[in-house]
């Protein structure tokens, strides 16, 4: 039973997929009663089999709230730019008005706004095949990441911050894009980002 259900069902899905049941709803009852089905919010499901593969719980985070896509430092230790395991899933959305969190049986998923002007820009799938979720470029994630510290306005301190906060690889932070921070930072209207751009400008 449970070798049939996609990763992420929703509500209507399982209804149509036990259609052969006097009962679907007691199926899903059932089957989440037996961990074969983690609940992630009311009509959304998991697949429990599949439940801690990262790239599934990406497209959870994807599902559970939206629009948004995988961002901050979830994100920036995705690519290997921060050394901290991260545990919980944190996302960017706009327009919503309030942070948004969703404690389940597969972990913590975070949700925070940056500016509409910011949001459409800096997003790509990763992941392969039906795994394929939205997630942030590493340049975006950072200045997302940097969104959320207001006032910065010293190059020293933004150093500091990147590098001794954040815990950003160097090296791996040179290799980076230029422009495309430099292009990014610029959308979201903060003092933190236009303190960012000035610090890369500065870099070789």
């Amino acid at each position: 039973m449970q070798n049939d259900l996609v990763d992420l069902p929703d509500a209507l899905w399982l209804q149509g997929h036990f259609a052969e049941y006097a009962n679907p709803k007691a199926v899903v009852a059932r089957l989440t009663r037996q961990g074969g089905l983690h609940r992630l919010k009311r009509g959304l499901y998991i697949n429990a089999r599949r439940a801690h593969e990262p790239d599934v719980a990406g497209k959870a985070a994807n599902r559970l709230y939206g629009p948004s896509y995988v961002s901050f430092v979830y994100a920036l230790r995705w690519y290997g730019l921060i050394p901290e395991h991260v545990v919980h899933v944190t996302s960017a959305t706009f327009a919503k008005g309030r942070k948004k969190r969703f404690d389940t049986p597969i972990g913590s998923f975070f949700y925070q706004d940056i500016p509409a002007n910011a949001y459409p820009f800096g997003i790509r799938f990763v992941g392969r095949g039906r795994d394929r979720y939205l997630m942030a470029s590493p340049e975006k994630a950072i200045c997302d990441e940097l969104y959320r510290v207001a006032g910065i306005r010293s190059i020293q301190r933004m150093q500091d911050l990147l590098f001794e906060d954040l815990r950003l690889d160097r090296e791996r932070f040179m290799e980076l894009d230029r422009q495309d921070l430099l292009s990014l930072s610029g959308r979201y209207s903060a003092t933190s980002l236009d303190t960012f751009a000035r610090f890369v400008r500065r870099q070789s």
